[in-house]
């Protein structure tokens, strides 16, 4: 009945075996990427001569780039071939033993990690708001409510993207470049790289269209207070429509596929 928090508390204990390699390592790469990101845009910004940019101040800017990487983290869960090397290895095998439905088992672990750095991101958000901002209020404590919701919808929705590409590896060799070069695109064309604002109409117009926006521009800017009510209901409309593609794509790929695993390793 409650086998659920015995794979979560697994999970977790999975993510804090190593806990000072884990903070050293991610506030290395954080620190490092908001460094450089604020030099780059403080010199755009003094080139242009303004203090705003697409609706972006250097603080906001700053701001961006301090979710951005917790925001790729939250969505990408258990990250590159959480399925794909467990089929490879030959560690698939359990699932098919477990008295539950690896669909189940395999969502559940990757939102462990997504929940787990949406815990970074309230707290790096409070510290920020406190030190830089002018305070947490109400109205923040919202957003970032309904910012965190949307991220872990996001999570969802891409765990499904994700697993659908890497059922693949049932018929093929190797899906981990794939699997990059769909990560790829979704940084790019989600926001991490460069604000969707910054791209043209044109280009904006195209992408509402596709899952790419809502994965992590729109969490972004409703945990920043930048997206209107339109956009975060049309938004959670899109991640719906998307999210049963995906999850009908990956059930159909496993359903095709499920007889062609040989079972490496038993």
């Amino acid at each position: 009945m409650n086998w659920w928090r015995f794979v979560v508390a697994n999970e977790f204990r999975k993510i804090l075996a190593f806990r000072s390699d884990f903070w050293v390592t991610f506030i290395g790469q954080t620190v490092v990427m908001v460094l450089i990101a604020r030099a780059l845009w403080q010199s755009i910004f003094e080139a242009n001569g303004t203090e705003v940019m697409e609706g972006f101040t250097l603080p906001m800017m700053t701001l961006y780039y301090i979710i951005v990487p917790l925001a790729n983290k939250i969505m990408t869960g258990e990250n590159v071939g959480f399925l794909s090397r467990e089929i490879y290895d030959g560690s698939f095998n359990r699932y098919l033993i477990y008295p539950i439905s690896f669909f189940q088992y395999k969502i559940l672990t990757y939102l462990t990690h997504s929940v787990f750095f949406s815990v970074q991101l309230i707290l790096i958000f409070c510290v920020f708001n406190l030190i830089v901002g002018h305070g947490l209020s109400v109205e923040l404590l919202i957003n970032l409510f309904f910012g965190i919701f949307i991220f872990l919808c996001a999570a969802c929705v891409y765990c499904m993207l994700a697993m659908s590409v890497e059922l693949i590896s049932l018929w093929a060799d190797n899906v981990w470049s794939l699997m990059v070069m769909i990560r790829f695109f979704v940084f790019f064309f989600g926001g991490s790289y460069l604000p969707l604002d910054f791209f043209p109409s044109w280009a904006n117009a195209l992408l509402k269209f596709t899952p790419f926006p809502h994965l992590i521009s729109l969490p972004i800017r409703t945990t920043m207070g930048l997206a209107t009510t339109t956009e975060i209901v049309t938004g959670l409309g899109s991640l719906f429509v998307w999210g049963i593609i995906f999850t009908m794509t990956a059930k159909k790929m496993w359903a095709a596929g499920e007889h062609r695993y040989n079972g490496v390793g038993i």
